[in-house]
């Protein structure tokens, strides 16, 4: 059995801020071959949405949102809530209250 590797205790002293503007807060964590990205979405805002070819994980932390995949009805996105969206699928995340949601993917931000 592998035992697991201790990348490092102290991970405030990681994360990255990637953008800080009146729509949300995202900052990355590269933990090796991933990236944690948490995102801290603004009252009232949206993301852009996007698609890559590898797939991501949404998990969401705090508040309430919305994930849309590809322009479907949308999936709420609250404490608890885990999406695994496949690659190629457009998502994109609102909300009207505020929302803070954790992502994972293989490799850095791209």
């Amino acid at each position: 059995m592998n035992a697991p590797t201790l990348i490092d205790t102290d991970l405030e002293t990681q994360w990255q801020t990637v953008v800080d503007d009146d729509r949300y807060r995202i900052r990355d964590l590269e933990m090796g071959p991933f990236t944690v990205s948490e995102t801290l979405l603004r009252a009232g805002q949206g993301t852009r949405g996007h698609s890559h070819p590898w797939p991501e994980v949404y998990m969401g932390t705090e508040g309430r949102g919305v994930l849309y995949l590809d322009g479907d009805e949308g999936h709420p996105l609250v404490p608890g809530a885990r999406y695994l969206v496949a690659p190629g699928v457009h998502h994109r995340v609102v909300t009207s209250s505020g929302v803070t949601f954790t992502c994972f993917f293989e490799g850095p931000r791209r």
